[in-house]
């Protein structure tokens, strides 16, 4: 019997002595309702319940409503889950309700077999480990490795654009590739999109944006500056590299299909997975989902075997926030962007059930039950452990050996880079962005420029951070940027 089973089995005796198993009230489990997220976590509650003899009773809410239905139960103390699977950006909205992760937990392998950036990142605020990452997220570049490997349309690129196809490096070179496939017509098939992005609200647009400012927007000689002067917390969201990439992401829906604003992540990847465009900017579910050689309903992309993937591009220049100019960079630099961060379970401190809410969350999140996860292009989980990057044989047996190489070697490379952008996250999280929204939608219709837009945006955000408490938000945006703190 491994440490693991004995544990579960020593649960199950302390809390329950000589009941039996089905006199347990169930534990409740809270998240959103699609099979992403919720599907594992309803898998692995009935091997939970089966192994320890502790029933799960998974919950799921419309993502539109999960942060309201969950404050509310907090501020009112009605809490009635005993785990949360939450995105990790709520956590500092939701960190003084939660029972922080056991010792136990944070000194064994579930905890520290993931990789660093996320381990880092994203499960502790305030320094105290709060969470655990269920889930690893970052954008990457999908592409379809036929189109760009024949001889054809190399020689037509090259004719056309003076030099040879490659992997684009920057983003001006991404944006040149796209417009060269938009509207192509390949071998008889119907016309190319040059690339697919997220352009509807509620559809994870931002996160593409912020995707393309990461390039313009991380300064070597001042990290943490990408959202906000980490000094003064004045908004830097409009400032030229912002105001750069702001134009870039609106100028790439002409190099996208006619419904190109409709467009949200799901149907970005679905579609580059029916062979609709000769690249992509998506999370990691695209190469599972296009690249796959066995579907896991039996389907498979007419694009498996012909995929393969980039860093996202970067720039040979960045915005120096201290000088207010462009600065020359020796080399294109690209910029990992934590975009989402990902998915992490919580554990309410109201429970009466702490500890089997926690061992719950240590067996879904587990290295054994998540490197299945990952593996599963409808899980929503991607890969964020160090033995999920490391083990390629499960990689090549789904992907194939080309592909599931380039792959990882992509997954690596950006987690292993020298620049990692995280995400926004800070008290009010939801308000920052949904003012940022509201700029966007604005310029999106043609109401303003992109100039105007953000600056107005950054206005939004200057008035709720002396709404929130200048200082407190200071504290809290270094922290989340990985800065020191002087108390």
């Amino acid at each position: 019997m491994n440490r693991l089973t004995t544990l579960f089995v020593t649960i199950v005796i302390l809390a329950t002595g000589a009941a039996p198993a089905t006199a347990q009230k169930p534990l409740k489990v809270l998240t959103r309702d699609t099979a992403a997220i919720a599907g594992p976590a309803a898998r692995h509650a009935r091997s939970f319940a089966a192994k320890t003899g502790i029933p799960v009773e998974v919950a799921r809410t419309p993502f539109a409503e999960l942060y309201e239905r969950i404050m509310l139960g907090f501020v009112t103390a009605q809490m009635a889950d005993d785990v949360l699977l939450i995105p990790s950006a709520w956590l500092p909205d939701f960190a003084p309700y939660l029972a922080p992760v056991p010792e136990p937990i944070l000194e064994g392998r579930v905890v520290q077999d993931i990789d660093p950036v996320y381990r880092d990142a994203l499960m502790r605020w305030r320094g105290q480990p709060m969470a655990l990452t269920i889930d690893g997220d970052l954008h990457l570049g999908a592409y379809r490795r036929d189109l760009f490997e024949d001889p054809d349309i190399r020689a037509a690129f090259a004719a056309a654009r003076g030099r040879a196809l490659e992997l684009p490096k920057t983003w001006a070179e991404y944006q040149e590739i796209a417009a060269f496939f938009a509207g192509r017509e390949i071998a008889g098939e119907r016309r190319l999109a040059g690339t697919l992005e997220a352009y509807a609200r509620g559809g994870q647009r931002i996160w593409y944006l912020f995707s393309h400012a990461a390039a313009y927007t991380n300064h070597p000689a001042h990290p943490g500056a990408m959202f906000f002067d980490p000094d003064s917390m004045r908004p830097a969201i409009d400032n030229p590299g912002w105001v750069r990439a702001l134009r870039e992401f609106l100028a790439l829906r002409k190099a996208g299909p006619g419904d190109v604003e409709t467009l949200d992540s799901a149907t970005v990847r679905k579609r580059f997975a029916a062979g609709d465009a000769a690249m992509d900017i998506d999370w990691a579910d695209t190469g599972v989902l296009a690249g796959a050689l066995r579907g896991v309903s039996g389907a498979v992309s007419p694009v498996a075997g012909h995929v393969g993937f980039f860093r996202l591009p970067g720039s040979d220049e960045v915005w120096n926030p201290a000088t207010l100019r462009w600065d020359k960079l020796p080399a294109p630099r690209s910029v990992t962007f934590l975009a989402f961060g990902g998915w992490i379970g919580v554990v309410p401190a109201s429970s009466r059930r702490i500890d089997q809410a926690w061992d719950y969350l240590a067996w879904l999140a587990s290295p054994e039950h998540s490197a299945e996860d990952v593996l599963d292009g409808t899980s929503g989980i991607n890969p964020y452990r160090s033995s999920h990057l490391e083990d390629a044989e499960p990689w090549r047996r789904l992907l194939g050996e080309r592909q599931a190489d380039d792959y990882l070697r992509v997954l690596r490379e950006s987690l292993g880079a020298k620049t990692v952008a995280r995400d926004l996250r800070l008290p009010g999280y939801r308000a920052y962005i949904a003012a940022l929204e509201d700029q966007l939608d604005r310029v999106m219709a043609g109401e303003q420029t992109a100039e105007a837009g953000l600056k107005a945006a950054a206005e939004d955000w200057e008035a709720l951070t002396d709404r929130l408490g200048r200082e407190t938000q200071r504290r809290h945006y270094r922290l989340a940027m990985g800065l020191p703190v002087v108390e």
